[in-house]
């Protein structure tokens, strides 16, 4: 298996935003009151403004995965108003789960972009908490923090490499 991490220039966005598609469709099971996936009437979900955002501003970068030149997923990752990295979206195709594509895709993010680290889940979201917990456990060997934040409605991840 060979997985490669591509940053996305703006003339192929689409693949982001069509990924996105898949992605909230997944969030959406994890839907409460602090959470609002919003399906419009062309079949399609609403996608947050920010997303533009990752082809107008330095702070934020945008990445696909390939694993053997196919399509695998894709991670946003942002320096936010803490200076702290973050991941701000990240979402793997389900026929690469299991296969090692995450774990290589954060691995690669935290080489990239060194500093502190913060990682949020939905606080509904078990397993990707649990997929954050031994990624971060293992690549930190163990130094990290988990934090509820957000009046207890997210699960953060802390660390600094």
């Amino acid at each position: 298996m060979r997985f490669d991490l591509i940053k996305v220039e703006k003339e192929n966005k689409n693949v982001i935003y069509n990924l996105m598609q898949l992605y909230t469709y997944e969030l959406s099971f994890f839907e409460d009151e602090t959470t609002n996936f919003t399906m419009l009437d062309s079949g399609l979900y609403a996608m947050n403004k920010y997303v533009e955002r990752y082809w107008q501003e330095e702070s934020r970068q945008p990445y696909i995965l390939k694993c053997n030149n196919k399509l695998a997923g894709f991670v946003l990752q942002k320096f936010n108003e803490e200076n702290i990295n973050e991941i701000a979206e990240f979402f793997v195709i389900n026929k690469y789960r299991k296969m090692g594509a995450g774990t290589f895709m954060a691995n690669k993010m935290f080489e990239l972009y060194r500093g502190k680290w913060e990682v949020r889940t939905l606080i509904k979201n078990v397993r990707a908490q649990k997929f954050w917990r031994n990624t971060i456990k293992n690549y930190t060997n163990n130094n990290f923090e988990e934090k509820y934040i957000r009046n207890n409605s997210r699960l953060a991840f802390y660390f600094e490499n």
